[in-house]
């Protein structure tokens, strides 16, 4: 067959749920003849395969998306299906880089981020990087604060607010560009004479909860004199 008729017939199975026969057909062929189309038609049929291990035709799939990478960067499908083979396999801070991309090329094409449901992953993907962001600037922030009373007060969006009863402080933080190694994180000191201190802070390391860590243990350092006073 020709390439076209291989890509042709590979959809055709793909189309009627047939992943586990596009995968043989496409495995079977020697490796001059895997063109970028036929590999992608691989990797998505490994993302959709109901049979074996669905985290392992994950990670199979990304394997494959990543041999062609730099084929695809510029392809709106590769985009999506990388993007979305990091949110099933919950590492929603890769995933989010590539949904970014895409919102970023159809941004004045409503038709095709509604098609790609973008905005839901998107969304889905802050909602989970929030969440694990979280726990380690709680876990941090009591660190750094020698203050076991530490307290949550108001959680919205993408910002939350914690209360320091040891030294009657508030701290407001909005996270955004979220990102595989880290975040910016957004610090609103509030002191106990309503005087008022902001940092900007990227936090950057080897992942996502690290970078996290990073920028609070910054901030820390940043702010250290002007907590003097209250921590003591």
């Amino acid at each position: 067959m020709t390439q076209e008729e291989l890509v042709t017939k590979a959809e055709s199975l793909y189309n009627i749920g047939e992943c586990s026969e596009v995968i043989s057909l496409i495995q079977s062929l020697p490796e001059e003849q895997k063109t970028y189309n036929l590999l992608y038609l691989l990797a998505l049929s490994y993302s959709d395969n109901l049979e074996g291990d669905d985290d392992d035709n994950q990670h199979r799939a990304l394997k494959i998306l990543e041999k062609i990478s730099d084929q695809g960067e510029f392809d709106l499908n590769w985009l999506y299906l990388t993007g979305k083979v990091y949110f099933t396999i919950s590492q929603e801070e890769y995933a989010i880089e590539y949904f970014d991309k895409i919102t970023k090329v159809v941004k004045n094409d409503k038709e095709i981020a509604e098609l790609m449901n973008m905005q839901h992953f998107i969304d889905n993907c802050r909602e989970l990087l929030f969440n694990r962001a979280l726990a380690v600037m709680f876990v941090s922030l009591k660190e750094a604060s020698k203050d076991e009373k530490i307290t949550i007060c108001n959680i919205e969006n993408n910002e939350l607010e914690f209360m320091f009863p040891k030294y009657n402080i508030h701290l407001k933080i909005e996270i955004s560009h979220m990102h595989r190694s880290g975040a910016r994180l957004t610090f609103e000191v509030i002191f106990p004479n309503n005087s008022i201190k902001t940092y900007r802070i990227d936090g950057d390391s080897t992942t996502y909860e690290n970078g996290i860590a990073n920028a609070i243990n910054r901030f820390s350092e940043a702010i250290n004199l002007e907590l003097k006073e209250y921590c003591k």
